[in-house]
């Protein structure tokens, strides 16, 4: 009986630990040097992949990585306070050429801005690597090693820049966790709006 319970309350224990978890929040970074720029409002840009053709999302399981990536971007900017507009732009085929806007360049950066918004976005992935991700594959693991910078429209200049490397190589679903902490990690020293 008492070997019973223990089994029981081992099996039961992650589940309340995992329940009672809460999503953590993106904590304030205020800076009033940066508050004086006056961005409130950001534009997305489709998350790039700078590697060749084997360093970014080529299979069916991996189509919604760049999605997913992008997705929690928007959520934890507009928790630091931003207004969020995405731009939208025709995907790139899978070729050897790089991706047009995996130049850092501010100008062609801020080439595509949409009316009204004071900062560009934009999130070039450096590093891709993924060891099955289909469901059929038991060891499943992802790695992702990301740079994001914001451009001013204002100014025509970068004026704040980050990275982060994340992977997870022993969980059932190596996309989930790594496509909320990349953008978790990237955004944690960006200024909060004014």
């Amino acid at each position: 009986m008492r070997g019973f319970i223990r089994y029981l309350f081992f099996l039961l224990l992650p589940g309340l630990v995992v329940s009672c978890a809460t999503t953590p929040e993106m904590p304030p970074v205020n800076a009033p040097s940066f508050a004086t720029r006056g961005i409130k409002t950001v534009a997305l840009q489709p998350v790039i992949f700078r590697g060749g053709t084997y360093e970014r999302p080529m299979t069916y399981c991996e189509r919604d990585i760049p999605n997913q990536l992008r997705f929690h971007l928007g959520r934890f900017l507009e928790q630091k306070g931003y207004l969020v507009k995405r731009i939208d732009r025709p995907p790139q085929p899978h070729s050897s050429l790089p991706d047009p806007l995996a130049t850092e360049k501010p100008a062609t950066v801020l080439a595509q801005t949409p009316m009204e918004v004071d900062a560009v976005l934009v999130v070039w992935v450096d590093h891709y690597k993924q060891l099955g991700l289909c469901e059929h594959v038991r060891t499943k693991g992802l790695e992702i090693q990301a740079t994001a910078a914001l451009f001013s429209v204002a100014e025509s200049a970068e004026v704040w820049r980050d990275s982060a490397s994340e992977s997870d190589f022993s969980s059932g679903n190596p996309v989930t966790w790594v496509t909320y902490r990349i953008p978790w990690k990237l955004l944690l020293t960006l200024p909060n709006a004014p």
